[in-house]
Formats: C-alpha cells, structure tokens, sequence
C-alpha cells in the first residue's frame, strides 16, 4: 500500500502527516499531532465540508473517509480541535493530580460496575468520564515515570508501543503500511493485546498493593509521615490510574462483543435482503415475460392493420390520380383551343403588319425619290453643274444612297 499525506488545520495552521494509509486511524494522527505540537490534552478530529462538520471516531480511517466524497474530498477540511484538558491537567476532587489515561469514544457503553461486580470492592474505583474526543497526555513517557521501578519486560514492550507517523510542514516522506484486514480480525487482535495489557496491569497493581500495605506500616509506625504522605498519595493516584486502565480494558472487551452482535444482526438482514431480492428477481422475470407476449400480440395486429390501412391509402392514390389525369386532359384541351384561336389571331395580325410594313416601303420609295430630287436641285442651284440622271433603282440602294 503505497503511503500518502494527509493535510491537518491545527490551530490555523495547515501541518502535513507523512506516512499516512488507508489503514491508519484517526487515534494515530491525533497522537502524532499532538506530538508534534507538544501539547496534551483532549483531542477530536473534525471532517468539515462548507458548513456541515463530523466528528471522526478514533478507530476511523480519515483516508477511506476522504475517498469517499469523491470529487468534492479537494473541498474537505480536517481540523484537530483540543476539546479540554488532560485528565493529569484537571485536580481531583482530593486536591491530588489525576496522571494520564487514554480517551474513549463509546458513550452507549454500560457502566463498569455492570460489567465486573467484583470491581465494586475497591475503595479507590472511580467512573471513566464519557467522552468522544481523543486524550492524548504523554503517553508511554508518563507510564515510566509513574511505574518507574517495574521490572516487567511485557510492560516495557507495551510502552513502548505507538505510532511512527512522521509530521513535517513540507511535503515529502513515506510510511510502510500493513496488509489489509477485515474489521473483525482487526478488532480480535486488539482485544488479544488489550488482554495482554490487562494481565500486565494486574500484576503492576498487585505490586503496588503490596507497597502501599507497606507504606501503611511504615504510616502506622510514625516514621517519616510527611513523605510517606506524598507517596501514599502518589500510590492512590497510581492505583486509580490503573484502575481506570482495567475498566477500558473491559470496555474494550464488551465494545467487541457489541460488534460481534451488530455483524450477526447485519448478516441476518443481508441474508433477508438477498432472499427478496430473489424473490423480486423471479417476479420480474413473469412481468418481463408477460410483456414481451403482449408485445408480440401487439405487434402482429399493427402490421396487420397498417397492411389494410396501406391497401386503402394506395387504392384512394389511384382513384385521385386518375381523376388528377382527367382534369389535366380536360386543362391540356381548353389550352390548346386557346392556342389555336390565339395562332389565327397571330397570323392574321402577321397578315396585317406585312401589309403596313410593304405600305409603309412604298412611301419612303416615294419619299426617297422626292429627297433626292431636292438634293440634285440644292447641288444644281449651288454647283451650277450639270448633272446626269440615272435610270430607276430598287429600293434598297436608293436608300443607300439616299443615306450617302
């Protein structure tokens, strides 16, 4: 799985968490943020799109969150917002320091006394404070302070347990991401580890019993009371601290066995779901035969009626062509009448302009004759010439030379 990067706003600032896959959860980036800024506290990671906002739980993965806004993840914001203060930052009602513990998401889950009735004997048992927002106050680093002087190998190995996410404002880095796993065998091999947590737990617990016993000798003997004082309180907190570590411990165990139940519901209504949707199938499969039936019938008696309807349609085509060509017959012989009695009128108004224009030759001879006698009279008079008439010519070149 190739690793990516993931842009936080904290605190108005954009930061950038190297290493990031589809399998690292929302409590890993909030720890490698807050380790990042140095601060403790109570931690939630926020999704923001426009106005609307989500609150991711810790177990979430903000990468498969993304993915699936589609186009609209460039939009996305994800915002680390502290919540409050560390539980080791806020004082008991005692007046002593409560040391850090872990956050959990679950409000629904039952109280512990429901849970572990034996857990009820313990004078120094408090409630877990419900909560949906991340706790992050040190973590393995306050453990070795407070148990310092455990020589328990599984509890040095537990410690020293976390999440190697690398923050930097630049871009660059890569993280090795694990094999894909169901949720089921994830969340087994979480309880597997809480319960290994939980036996180390125990046997830090029974030490610190016994020390306090101890201390409550040395307090009944009067020696050295202020300082016994100190560490008396010091063992109450540590006692508390582990107390409360066992009841997340069992939270766990029945947060899993809440999701074993929600998978059996869900498998139960998958399998209703599937036998529906069969059924539905095999429904739909009679409609679709039964349509295509009806389609076939009706099909057949639309071709047949659009047969007679063509039938009909070509006999009425030939009816209006045929009386068509009648009326263009009878159209054709009132035109040609017309043609004819206009041809006479055209000949005999033919007949009647050869006849004006061979009028009309016969007085421009005339009138060509009387010119050119005027012409010979107008030299004669002017020249004093004698001049020569020649004989008749036709009437073409008299007008040449009527022209000349």
């Amino acid at each position: 799985m190739k690793a990516m990067e993931l842009k936080v706003w904290v605190d108005g600032v954009q930061r950038i968490v190297c290493g990031v896959t589809e399998f690292t959860t929302c409590q890993e980036v909030v720890i490698a943020l807050a380790q990042a800024i140095g601060r403790t506290g109570r931690y939630t990671l926020i999704e923001k799109w426009r106005d609307t906002e989500r609150h991711l739980s810790p177990q979430e993965y903000p990468v498969v969150s993304l993915n699936k806004w589609g186009h609209y993840a460039s939009d996305v914001q994800l915002i680390l917002q502290r919540t409050g203060p560390s539980l080791s930052e806020r004082p008991t009602s005692d007046g002593t320091t409560r040391v850090p513990e872990r956050g959990f998401y679950r409000q629904s889950l039952p109280p512990f006394a429901k849970l572990r009735p034996f857990a009820t004997d313990r004078s120094l048992r408090r409630k877990e404070p419900k909560r949906k927002s991340l706790t992050f106050s040190g973590g393995a680093r306050g453990l070795r302070e407070i148990f310092g002087r455990s020589k328990d190998p599984e509890a040095k190995q537990t410690q020293q347990r976390g999440v190697n996410l690398n923050l930097s404002r630049v871009l660059g880095g890569s993280g090795v991401s694990s094999a894909p796993v169901s949720p089921c065998r994830e969340l087994s091999g979480l309880v597997q580890q809480q319960r290994d947590r939980l036996q180390v737990l125990e046997n830090r617990l029974e030490g610190c019993e016994e020390e306090l016993r101890d201390w409550e000798e040395a307090v009944a003997e009067g020696t050295q009371k202020e300082n016994l004082e100190e560490e008396l309180s010091l063992l109450e907190q540590q006692l508390r601290s582990t107390t409360v570590e066992l009841e997340e411990e069992y939270l766990w165990e029945h947060e899993f066995q809440m999701e074993q139940e929600t998978e059996q519901k869900l498998r139960v209504q998958l399998t209703e779901l599937q036998s529906r949707v069969k059924e539905c199938e095999a429904k739909l499969m009679e409609y679709l035969t039964h349509i295509q039936t009806l389609e076939t019938s009706v099909e057949k008696e639309r071709q047949q009626h659009e047969a007679e309807l063509n039938q009909k349609i070509n006999e009425e085509e030939a009816q209006l062509q045929l009386e068509k060509v009648r009326s263009e017959l009878e159209v054709q012989n009132q035109n040609s009448s017309r043609l004819e009695s206009s041809c006479r009128a055209l000949e005999s108004s033919l007949m009647q302009a050869n006849r004006r224009i061979q009028e009309k030759e016969q007085e421009l001879e005339q009138l060509t004759k009387e010119l050119r006698q005027v012409n010979l009279q107008q030299f004669i008079q002017q020249t004093g010439t004698k001049v020569t008439v020649l004989p008749a010519q036709s009437a073409p070149r008299r007008m040449r030379s009527v022209s000349l």
